[in-house]
């Protein structure tokens, strides 16, 4: 009897500091939430709102809102680069009108990162559908094509003519249906 009791208050006990580990979880890094929009697992950060900006802030990101109009072109600064998976983000991009293209700025081997993400080059039928200015080398959908959602959500990564040499951009295209 007293090994079945052993065996039940282990697995309490365990279940107990398991659930004290799920009521306290870790919060998330902002620069964490960064690399999750740019990866089109959350919504991008948006600096027309007042109370991102001075949380943003907080963390020693500079956020420039560089349109008055209402469209999104915006600039997110990092006094401290981001590394994500093996390439260094100094500087984010937001830009949108019908449509939005959340991106980094980023320095390493572009066509590594690509395919460590698994990422594939864009075939010429998609290059329309799939551009940004010239930003539209290689892509990953987030979610599958289907008649519901003919446009998911989509990592574009690549460089344009302007680039310096090591630069590329990455990050999430959302098309408006």
């Amino acid at each position: 009897m007293k090994t079945r009791y052993k065996i039940f208050g282990g697995i309490a006990l365990m279940l107990g500091l398991q659930g004290l580990a799920l009521a306290n979880p870790k919060a998330a890094t902002v620069e964490d939430e960064f690399k999750a929009a740019l990866f089109c697992q959350t919504e991008a950060f948006d600096a027309r709102d007042a109370k991102t900006v001075a949380r943003l802030g907080e963390h020693s990101i500079k956020v420039k809102n560089l349109e008055e109009d209402g469209l999104i072109n915006q600039e997110f600064h990092f006094a401290t680069p981001l590394n994500i998976d093996n390439v260094t983000v100094s500087v984010v991009r937001y830009l949108g009108d019908s449509g939005s293209y959340f991106f980094a700025v980023a320095r390493g081997d572009m066509n590594n990162f690509a395919q460590s993400i698994g990422a594939k080059p864009i075939p010429d039928e998609l290059k329309q559908t799939l551009s940004w200015g010239n930003i539209n080398q290689y892509y990953k959908y987030t979610a599958p094509v289907t008649t519901d959602n003919p446009y998911p959500k989509t990592i574009l990564i690549g460089r344009d003519q302007d680039a310096k040499t090591g630069e590329f951009y990455f990050g999430c295209l959302e098309v408006d249906n």
